[in-house]
């Protein structure tokens, strides 16, 4: 299977918000012009976290790992070129 490399932002130094603009998923029922909005059969993680940074992972660890891929998720670039995994 596929090793899928991310580089994302470091977690936040002063810890996560205690509250987010948004603690739900928005209902999209479909889009103008008719086409029909996507409906995900489940979702693994919790609505409103911050999933852009090292440990939200995109989201994506439980889903990818599920189909037999390997995640990888750095703060740096560089040292994802440096490392010899990564080759």
């Amino acid at each position: 299977m596929a090793k899928i490399v991310c580089v994302l932002y470091d977690d936040p130094v002063t810890g996560y918000p205690t509250s987010y603009a948004r603690d739900s998923i928005p209902v999209i029922d479909g889009y103008p012009g008719g086409q029909t909005a996507p409906s995900p059969k489940a979702i693994d993680f919790t609505p409103g976290a911050l999933l852009g940074s090292v440990s939200g992972e995109l989201g994506l660890r439980t889903f990818l790992e599920s189909q037999g891929h390997t995640l990888v998720v750095l703060s740096d670039k560089d040292a994802a070129l440096e490392s010899p995994s990564m080759r």
